[in-house]
């Protein structure tokens, strides 16, 4: 009887893990849709009609309720939601669900820096550069301080807030915009970003003293673009 009982709970642990992969599969299945969906948004910069967003919504959250503990599928949600946001399928009320979406997914992946860095933009957005928006960006900085992703953001709220940064916060400003020169497209985004914020003066001054740059790269098209009638 006993040796029946153990074959029983066996077997239940056995259809047990084999159902939790099979869910654990078919969410990351919907999760990948999803990506595929932002990926196509951020290479053309918009998202085709309100069906596509909805599509994409549908397939994140499908992924999370398979698997709401996954800081992947929570962080996603958050970015197709911004993006629902900012071309206004969802309203700007969800912003303050979506900071909260980020900050479980770093509360799940805490060395994670997508989720930081994106914390730190939208805190920003909604409150300024403020003490969170600050403690964002150390985190992003601590998890990932050479990535492309969070050294454009960063340089762009610090130069957005140029006017009132304390003197180490210019400092860390220039300490990242140093690991960017040598990565052109990059620089392109970050001098474009500055140049819309009016503020590309202040890094083409430091890309025309800086030893670094010779003669050969101040005759690039990307310093002829931006610096030479700055």
């Amino acid at each position: 009887m006993q040796k029946k009982l153990l074959t029983l709970l066996l077997l239940l642990l056995c259809i047990s893990s084999m159902a939790s992969t099979v869910y654990r599969g078919s969410a990351s299945s919907w999760y990948y849709k999803a990506e595929t969906y932002l990926n196509k948004w951020t290479a053309l910069g918009k998202i085709a009609n309100n069906q596509e967003y909805l599509n994409a919504l549908n397939a994140i959250n499908t992924a999370n309720n398979l698997d709401s503990s996954h800081p992947d599928y929570l962080h996603l949600l958050g970015r197709v939601m911004y993006w629902g946001v900012t071309q206004g399928f969802e309203p700007k009320e969800k912003l303050p669900l979506i900071k909260q979406l980020y900050i479980k997914s770093t509360s799940l992946r805490p060395l994670w820096p997508q989720p930081w860095i994106d914390l730190a933009h939208l805190n920003n957005l909604i409150d300024g550069f403020n003490h969170d928006t600050k403690n964002y960006i150390e985190q992003a900085l601590h998890a990932g301080p050479y990535l492309d992703e969070v050294n454009v953001q960063v340089i762009k709220i610090l130069i957005e807030h140029w006017a009132v940064l304390e003197e180490h916060d210019r400092e860390l400003m220039f300490k990242q915009f140093r690991i960017t020169t040598w990565r052109p497209k990059i620089l392109n985004q970050i001098l474009i970003d500055a140049k819309l914020l009016g503020q590309h003066d202040l890094l083409c001054d430091y890309l025309s003293v800086n030893p670094n740059y010779n003669k050969k790269y101040k005759e690039t098209d990307l310093y002829q673009e931006f610096c030479t009638s700055a």
